[in-house]
């Protein structure tokens, strides 16, 4: 199973207009992992620093990476604030499977960012995986994810 989460930033900028933008130079990436029994509620946690922990019955197999994200066109050395706007919704790649399912939360991204001299900051996202303990097998596949992080600019 490989389990790639998309971090989608929407901004909601107060005060002035600006033509921010954000780029997404890596995904959250929990990697390749192996679920022996589903019987108890296991998790993987990737940290902001890259670190990863796993509790329970998942081994990973290829490590993951945290999401990493670009933020452009602010206003230079100014605080950025983040506050996450919507829950992880995670899908699977085979319509109307029956895999067991997962929880996904976003864990270790900073509250705030100071942008630097050209008014960018790179911002890097951990999240935490867990499973949800149940009769049903896991489907190997791709899963993924979009989620919302609002951005505003405190003057």
């Amino acid at each position: 199973m490989r389990f790639l989460l998309l971090a989608t930033v929407l901004f909601c900028v107060f005060s002035t207009p600006l033509q921010a933008a954000s780029t997404e130079q890596q995904a959250l990436d929990f990697g390749t992992l192996v679920i022996l029994a589903n019987t108890n509620t296991s998790s993987v946690i990737v940290k902001d620093d890259g670190s990863i922990n796993t509790q329970g019955s998942v081994y990973v197999l290829k490590n993951g990476r945290p999401a990493e994200l670009l933020l452009t066109d602010f206003p230079a050395r100014t605080q950025l604030t983040m506050n996450l706007v919507a829950p992880v919704d995670l899908t699977h790649d085979i319509d109307g499977n029956s895999s067991a399912g997962f929880s996904v939360r976003l864990n270790g991204f900073p509250k705030y960012v100071i942008t630097n001299e050209f008014g960018e900051a790179k911002v890097f996202i951990g999240g935490i995986l867990t499973t949800d303990r149940s009769a049903n097998p896991y489907a190997d596949g791709q899963y993924s994810s979009t989620t919302y992080l609002e951005i505003s600019v405190d003057y």
